[in-house]
This record gives C-alpha cells, structure tokens and sequence, in this order.
C-alpha cells in the first residue's frame, strides 16, 4: 500500500511539474477538450486498470507488458496531455521501443499516429535522459510542442511524453 502511494505520488508530481505552468493558469479549465480521447484510451487492448483520480483531469493504470501511467490533461490557454509511464529499473531498448509503439494510438487520433510513431524511432535511447522535443512533429501536426524524457528516480525510471498546442 505505501509502495503504490509513492509511486502515485511520484506520477503526480511528475506529471503536474512537466506540465507548462500557463495550462492551469487559474481560470475554468475545459479538460474533455485536451486532445485525447479518453475513451478510446481507457478501451485500449493495451491498457489496464483505468482510474479517474481528478475530474476530467488525471488518471492512472498500466499499460500492458511496460508499467503504471499517469495521464494528466490540461485545456486553458492551450490544450494537451502529459503521459507519465513507470518503466522500471533500468529499461531497456525493447521497453522503450515497446512503450514507443503503445503510447500514439492511446493519445493522437488515427490519422496522426503514423507520425508520431515515425518520429519516435528517430529518438536515440541514449539521448532521453535529457528532454527531447519533438520540433519537426509538433510543426507537422500544428502543435506548440512535443516533448519525451526519462527520468530516474529511486531506482525506477519514467518515461515523460508531452504535448501542447492552441
């Protein structure tokens, strides 16, 4: 019980720092309206364990095979999601490769996720230890940014993946 309150805690921290201060700006916020789609995400053959923690806002669960989520959204200024997923220690080129495949088809739709998926193979394992942002993408699909990283904390890494637009 207290190892999945700590982590919770670490994926909401995480989730809510990485997120671009402006999008809660302190004015109503329409979440529904973030650019994913929650139900197809919470349907997905790959995730499992979807739980509302916020209204409108944040859930978390675990993608099949890779980990726990955290999914925060955010639609003020502008709209977009952040995508917090516990990897584990130490992942692996196939982990990251796996949850590179997983994670366009859960949170852009169909039209979009050839792309992102594109885009991610581009992204060296190596160089996600510091925040890569997607610049080439995000201008291709009329958003302000995309961003992914991992972090390591407490011998657990996460994989961070973010996006903004409006």
């Amino acid at each position: 019980m207290i190892k999945k309150a700590a982590l919770y805690f670490v994926f909401v921290c995480l989730s809510t720092s990485l997120a671009p201060a402006w999008a809660g700006s302190g004015s109503d916020c329409v979440y529904e309206h973030s650019g994913v789609d929650v139900q197809k995400f919470k349907e997905s053959r790959h995730v499992i364990g979807f739980e509302k923690l916020e209204r409108n806002t944040g859930y978390m669960g675990a993608l099949k095979g890779i980990g726990g989520f955290h999914l925060q959204l955010f639609n003020c200024v502008h709209y977009g999601a952040t995508l917090t997923v516990l990897l584990g220690p130490n992942p692996n080129a196939e982990t990251v490769t796996r949850t590179f495949d997983t994670l366009p088809a859960l949170l852009f739709p169909a039209v979009e996720v050839a792309k992102v998926k594109a885009a991610l193979k581009e992204v060296q394992l190596d160089s996600l230890y510091t925040m890569q942002h997607l610049e080439p993408l995000a201008a291709e699909m009329g958003m302000t940014d995309i961003r992914v990283q991992i972090i390591d904390t407490d011998d657990m890494s996460l994989l961070v993946f973010g996006f903004y637009g409006g």
